[in-house]
């Protein structure tokens, strides 16, 4: 989080040196823009970046900052235009990177702010651009971008929101799915509540998916050991991958498990490896918040740390790999409908052994939750609560010495402590990628009658 707070700073520290040298808070001509960025392009480059400019009309430069965001070590550069005629409050981002000799265009997006054009900034660090801009009042947007063979993509996004007395921060990593959230309270500047968690997405079943989109989570981190952390040896000892699919039926996970040592159990009920899968299916409240909830008469914010029902574990067992097949047991806080019940044996596992390892298949059934079918909403992501923990044992004859590797810092009955999953739609993605070629591709396509 300190990190990407440090990002914040140097977007600031880059607008307000940009803003040093204007004139009456009114932005640069180009030619003024053309001598900053003289000592890092030719003269010949520059006007490759005029040319992309609005042409027909004046425009102003506000923000700007040259650094490499592509990774082929030459300079790329990202600024913020304000044409002077739009009365409207609007500022175009242009990130423009050298490509086989020419600085183009690869991204331009268009920004709002309230107040200032200067609410709109850039700053190009880590082989990274972020573009920060202020939504609303208390509100702010920081966006990191990475231009890749083709393609700027989306890598991670920071935002501020305030929630009465208190300043909500989000951090979302598209690239490592890690989430974390956190609330301050603004009056003594202490944290009330913070969390940090694998957000898994979750794809329809058979769904292409392309460069730029995530969609395995992986659990390497000391961070998401909640128990037997001084018995874990790091990734080699125990860690984990996980994909996620759905049909309008079933869900579909595979766990993959890195495990130096594995302990398949002599019983069933002998110290051995396996998995919990736990879901929290009870659904956001009306303002979509997962983790906090406001109380009806002090309208004090709480946090959502328990729970009545709504809560499953699907433990899945992985048998000798021989004999003895794997199975599933289920729990849960509620009590569960005859129609629930009867699905209990469509909860399938198979799991085999791997080199470093095993893997996990599992299929789910969405009426085991009380859905008739998958949670999905078509015009944007749904959200659950769910926690993956593989129990690790390297020494059968010793369970105390079991660790537990999450996807979440997670305890069972604190609905505050599970991860995240999000089931995508169809026409959506977690996260975003625009393709430079796709335009050109399309249009070939179309000329050779595809």
């Amino acid at each position: 989080m300190k990190r990407i707070e440090l990002k914040i700073y140097l977007v600031f520290i880059v607008s307000l040196c940009s803003f040093n040298g204007m004139k009456a808070q009114s932005g640069m001509t180009f030619a003024e823009f053309a001598l900053k960025l003289d000592p890092y392009f030719d003269k010949e480059l520059i006007m490759d970046i005029s040319a992309q400019l609005p042409q027909a009309s004046e425009y102003r430069i506000w923000s700007w900052d040259v650094g490499d965001f592509s990774g082929d070590g030459f300079n790329d550069v990202a600024f913020a235009v304000k044409v002077t005629g739009d009365k409207r409050k609007v500022m175009n981002v242009y990130l423009i990177t050298d490509i086989d000799g020419f600085l183009t265009t690869v991204a331009q997006f268009q920004y709002n702010y309230v107040d200032l054009p200067l609410e709109v900034g850039v700053v190009i660090k880590e082989n990274s651009c972020y573009t920060t801009r202020k939504l609303e009042e208390f509100n702010w947007m920081v966006r990191g971008y990475r231009y890749d063979m083709g393609s700027v993509v989306l890598l991670d996004e920071f935002s501020t929101a305030k929630v009465d007395k208190y300043t909500r921060e989000t951090y979302k990593n598209y690239q490592s799915l890690q989430t974390s959230e956190r609330f301050i309270n603004t009056q003594t500047n202490e944290t009330t509540f913070s969390t940090k968690y694998l957000t898994i997405p979750c794809y329809p079943r058979g769904r292409q998916m392309f460069r730029g989109y995530a969609a395995e989570a992986i659990s390497k981190s000391v961070d998401f050991v909640t128990a037997g952390a001084f018995y874990w040896g790091g990734e080699d000892d125990c860690s984990f991958s996980l994909r996620s699919v759905y049909d309008e039926d079933y869900l579909y996970m595979t766990v993959t498990v890195k495990d130096d040592e594995l302990i398949s159990g002599r019983c069933d009920s002998c110290t051995a490896d396996y998995l919990d899968i736990w879901f929290d299916t009870n659904q956001p409240g009306p303002d979509g918040e997962r983790f906090i909830s406001k109380t009806k008469r002090s309208q004090k914010m709480s946090i959502h740390s328990t729970a009545d029902s709504g809560l499953y574990c699907i433990t899945a067992k992985l048998g000798d790999f021989l004999e003895r097949k794997p199975y599933i047991k289920v729990k849960t806080t509620d009590e569960l409908e005859p129609t629930q019940k009867s699905v209990v044996g469509q909860v399938k596992v198979v799991a085999a052994p791997r080199k470093n390892g095993y893997i996990v298949k599992l299929r789910i059934p969405f009426l085991l939750f009380g859905y008739e079918h998958a949670p999905i909403d078509e015009k944007e992501l749904t959200q659950l609560g769910c926690t993956v923990v593989v129990h690790d044992s390297d020494n059968e004859f010793r369970p105390e010495e079991e660790a537990l590797i999450c996807t979440s810092p997670f305890s069972s009955l604190n609905p505050a402590t599970y991860g995240t999953i999000q089931f995508v739609p169809q026409e959506h993605w977690y996260g975003e990628t625009t393709n430079l070629y796709t335009d050109s591709l399309l249009k070939y396509l179309g000329e050779m009658g595809f």
